[in-house]
């Protein structure tokens, strides 16, 4: 995934799911935010250190913890499904991570309305001519802001190890998540 198109502000573009796996089969490269291991973990109905030892990978970076969802025996997304057509879906459709439910969008930044679109996947260009999903896009930005907000807080300013900032982040997402 690489050809990347910029999408103004009102630009419209074609997609239409092909189910191809290009993007959930090419390697487990999805990185996580708090709120998305949240979500997923109780969609799995595991606790969330739990989710995060079986399905994700932690990464520390400059000693900010990264979270990458794990991939299976050939490198694929961990809840790639195929039904019985071989047809591929999501296992966990419902609580997939932000950055997949945007796909083929990429954030480019995190203010303003210029997005990427990834020209390398199948379905773009097909199916109806829509609109990126503001909303969606803005509640993303809100939630990676607020991934680092949190990390950012706990581990620079408190001076907490990473890994115990992360846990104690990952409490405060899920707070915040059932407040909504």
């Amino acid at each position: 995934m690489g050809k990347l198109r910029l999408l103004g502000a009102q630009e419209k573009f074609r997609f239409s799911c092909e189910r191809c796996d290009l993007c959930c089969g090419t390697g487990p490269n999805v990185s996580v935010t708090i709120f998305d291991a949240v979500r997923m973990a109780k969609k799995v109905g595991v606790g969330v250190e739990e989710f995060i030892r079986t399905y994700l990978k932690v990464i520390l970076a400059d000693m900010i913890p990264v979270m990458t969802l794990q991939g299976d025996m050939k490198g694929r997304c961990v809840f790639l499904g195929f039904d019985h057509e071989g047809k591929t879906y999501c296992k966990i459709y419902e609580a997939r991570p932000m950055k997949c439910r945007l796909y083929p969008l990429k954030i480019v930044k995190l203010s303003g309305n210029l997005l990427a679109l990834d020209e390398e996947c199948p379905g773009v260009g097909k199916g109806e001519e829509t609109q990126p999903p503001w909303e969606e896009i803005e509640n993303y930005r809100k939630e990676i802001k607020r991934h680092y907000e949190i990390l950012m807080r706990l581990i620079i300013h408190e001076g907490k190890d990473p890994l115990d900032a992360l846990r104690e982040a990952l409490i405060l997402a899920k707070d915040e998540l059932e407040k909504h």
